[in-house]
């Protein structure tokens, strides 16, 4: 009797382990199924969302003035795309400008507008950067007071960076008083 049960027992175990799926197979086979049936979605940001505008108006002890204008480009923005899942996910990061007024006493001394096309126009090394340069937008713009009340110049510095990462270009504009610039790469070190 006993090998009788234990028979029954056995064969009962044969027979209740059939090799089908498991609840966990199952429901991970109705989740494919599911975003296969909904395609491809998706999700476009733009960054920033509305216009946006910061001035600043700095006198300098040399006797300069400087009045910088940092605007939204809402015409032109680098997009970073990337898939998460089954969904697309596309950030467009609009590019900035600033437009520069500078005074010597009370003089107008120039008044230009920095954008990545003046980067561009001013970088020697643009030939070899294309593709960085497509993908990059202003990041910062800002007077370097120190450094400009130290000479009879001002000091701009312009950070170019690719959008969510660290990766940045610098540059330096010197202004003098006749209106006369320079834009140079550097390394944040050499300045700031």
């Amino acid at each position: 009797m006993n090998k009788l049960i234990c028979v029954l027992l056995i064969i009962f175990a044969f027979i209740s382990c059939n090799g089908g799926k498991t609840k966990n197979d199952t429901l991970k086979e109705s989740v494919e199924k599911f975003k296969d049936t909904l395609g491809t979605l998706e999700i476009e940001e733009y960054i920033p969302k509305e216009y946006t505008e910061i001035n600043s108006d700095t006198i300098l002890s040399n006797g300069f003035n400087v009045k910088i204008k940092t605007f939204t480009d809402m015409n032109h923005s680098v997009v970073n795309e990337f898939k998460q899942d089954s969904i697309i996910f596309k950030h467009h990061y609009r590019e900035f400008n600033a437009q520069i007024r500078i005074y010597k006493e009370d003089k107008k001394v120039i008044n230009f507008l920095v954008n990545k096309n003046f980067i561009i126009q001013n970088d020697p090394s643009y030939n070899l950067n294309k593709e960085f340069y497509d993908k990059i937008i202003i990041q910062n713009i800002w007077l370097s007071e120190y450094n400009s009340t130290l000479n009879d110049k001002i000091v701009l510095i312009v950070e170019l960076c690719i959008p969510e990462t660290d990766n940045c270009l610098a540059f330096k504009i010197d202004v003098d008083k006749s209106g006369n610039y320079e834009v140079k790469e550097f390394e944040y070190d050499e300045i700031l």
